[in-house]
């Protein structure tokens, strides 16, 4: 992404880590509220998801900062066209390994 201030949302549970890579993943979903018009709400994107989730914000410097990408990819057929739309993913850098991959996803914690 060009501007490095972009907010980017990952939704989480609320005592459990934000960006940990489960096995079989290959990147830790995230949305991109200005990346559909009108931008998404906390509160529709929350909608989708279990009562009790949480919203954590980053922006794509602190993505870019760990050598990760963040690439749009659809969203799962259960999401709205919209979360659809704006649904991305933080994938490891060129030549990251999965360990390298997880350690600069550590560093995306709140």
């Amino acid at each position: 992404m060009a501007d490095a201030t972009v907010e980017v949302v990952r939704i989480a549970t609320v005592g459990k880590p934000a960006f940990q890579l489960r096995k079989g993943e290959e990147g830790i979903s995230v949305f991109v509220p200005s990346s559909v018009e009108p931008p998404l709400s906390d509160a529709e994107i929350l909608d989708q998801f279990r009562v009790g989730s949480a919203i954590v914000v980053r922006v794509t410097s602190q993505i870019e900062e760990q050598g990760l990408l963040l690439l749009q990819v659809d969203g799962a057929e259960n999401l709205t066209d919209r979360l659809r739309q704006a649904h991305h993913e933080i994938r490891p850098g060129a030549g990251m390994n999965r360990d390298e991959f997880k350690r600069a996803l550590k560093e995306l914690e709140p």
